[in-house]
């Protein structure tokens, strides 16, 4: 047989399934989530209440669910005094164990 159809690693034999490798990529893209969002989004709003028009869930990344807020005093309130209690009411309300911090930043104006 010539050298043309062996394959180049040694060690082809132990190659992982695509489907693997797929989970493994979706998982760190945060795609894994996605469908998350929605359930996410409505539950802040229960917690949050009519303050919730003032924030956007701008995106989930390493366990930490990152909202932007147009309004420094609101995000300052969130930063400091509500943090823990919004994390939890979404904890319990999502079941999303996979949300362990949250994160604010001030949006910004053109």
């Amino acid at each position: 047989m010539s050298d043309f159809f062996q394959p180049a690693d040694p060690d082809f034999r132990r190659a992982e399934p695509l489907g693997t490798i797929l989970a493994r990529w979706v998982k760190r893209s945060g795609l894994a989530h996605a469908g998350d969002r929605e359930r996410i989004t409505r539950a802040w709003e229960e917690i949050l209440g009519p303050e919730a028009v003032h924030t956007r869930l701008e995106r989930i990344r390493k366990g930490a669910a990152v909202f932007v807020v147009d309004s420094s005093t609101l995000l300052s309130e969130l930063n400091n005094f509500r943090r823990q209690e919004l994390l939890e009411g979404l904890q319990a309300r999502v079941k999303a164990p996979f949300i362990s911090d949250l994160k604010f930043r001030l949006e910004k104006r053109a």
